[in-house]
This record gives C-alpha cells, sequence and structure tokens, in this order.
C-alpha cells in the first residue's frame, strides 16, 4: 500500500446551466441527457482504471449526485454524500450569466482583489477554498495510503486547486471539464498527479 492519498477528482456532468451560460453555485439542476451519457463515460473509465478506490464522497447537489451514482453502480462502492464538496455560493447573484457576473458586477475582478469579498448572503473566495481544502484533507486522513474518489464542482475545485498548488485563494487558473478527471494527492505536499483527463468522453 502506497504511503499516500490519491483523491481522484471528478466534475460533475454537463447540466442546462453550463449550456446557457448561468451560474447556479447552491441552486440544484439536474444533469443533461448529454451530462447523464458523460457520467456513464467517467464511471466506466473509473472503473477499468481505478476498481482498487476505496470510497466515493460526492457534493450533495443533485449534478454531483447524479455523477456519483452512476460511478457508485459502475464501482460499487457506498456513495457517502458531503455538503461540504459543494459549488461557490453566490448568494444573490446566483442564477445570473457568466456575462452579467464578469460585466456588471465585476466578480472576478472583486476576487482576484480580496479573498474575503462576498456577494450579499454567498461565500467569500476565502470561505469556499477553506471549505473545500477542509474537506479534501479530512477525507485524505480518513483513507492513509489509499486512492478515493471525489465528485464536486468546477468552481470550487479550481478554487481548491488554486489555494493548495499555488497558495492564491480566488485563483481560476484550472478549471476543469464536465465529468474530467484529475489526480490530486493533498498530503503531505500538495502535488497535481494529472489533470482535466477527458479521453472517455470522446464522443459523448
Amino acid at each position: 500500500m502506497s504511503d499516500r492519498t490519491i483523491l481522484t477528482l471528478v466534475r460533475h456532468g454537463e447540466t442546462p446551466a453550463n449550456i446557457e451560460g448561468v451560474w447556479h453555485g447552491s441552486i440544484d439542476t439536474p444533469l443533461t441527457e448529454r451530462g447523464a451519457t458523460q457520467a456513464l463515460r467517467v464511471a466506466g473509465y473509473l472503473a477499468e482504471r481505478h476498481r482498487d478506490s476505496a470510497a466515493l464522497y460526492a457534493s450533495d447537489l443533485q449534478r454531483a449526485r447524479e455523477t456519483a451514482r452512476a460511478i457508485e453502480r459502475a464501482l460499487g462502492l457506498p456513495l457517502r454524500l458531503d455538503p461540504t464538496l459543494r459549488e461557490y455560493h453566490l448568494g444573490e447573484w446566483e442564477g445570473k450569466s457568466y456575462h452579467e457576473l464578469h460585466e456588471t458586477h465585476r466578480l472576478w475582478h472583486h476576487m482576484k482583489r480580496d479573498p474575503d469579498f462576498a456577494p450579499h448572503g454567498g461565500e467569500s473566495p476565502r470561505q469556499v477554498t477553506d471549505r473545500l481544502t477542509s474537506a479534501l484533507r479530512r477525507i485524505t486522513a480518513a483513507h492513509p495510503g489509499e486512492r478515493v474518489i471525489v465528485v464536486s464542482h468546477g468552481g470550487a475545485l479550481a478554487m481548491a486547486l488554486g489555494a493548495l498548488l499555488d497558495g492564491n485563494y480566488g485563483q481560476w487558473r484550472r478549471v476543469m471539464g464536465n465529468c474530467a478527471v484529475s489526480e490530486l494527492v493533498v498530503e503531505p505536499v500538495p502535488e497535481l498527479l494529472s489533470f482535466n483527463l477527458t479521453d472517455h468522453l470522446e464522443g459523448a
């Protein structure tokens, strides 16, 4: 058994909000038909490559839950739902288009300048990053030397990776595609083993 825990990170499948270019954050949305196909593809990939996985965790939001259910069936792993793996909550700005968030509300400008900036009723970059990194560290500690699958969300995972690898809150350099796979070691030193693998989605 390896002395390092490897986290296999999976972003949920496609949703209507992804197609529409709208930020849904904590709003519960289902997968599209294509998203459901993507979930089956990533489940098959993980069953083929990582059947030795010890555990499966996922955000409790519907899009992540539906993606994780496909993985649960393919690998025979019991699914553990964890609300701390949810997407970045934008409060009163949820449901707005990316264009409006960028042009009108200047969200990314505020995030880069102030890690404690939060829309009314929402989270700051520091809060969502601390929430995600704490969850990943807790999962790592619970499964020493094992491989664990974690299904979460694009924005939250990007910010967690930025904090763990670059020490930068509000960093969006590493955004995974729908049902893409990345591999991360959190302890003792954060290391990204692979990022945004999508070959299994060809034609989906």
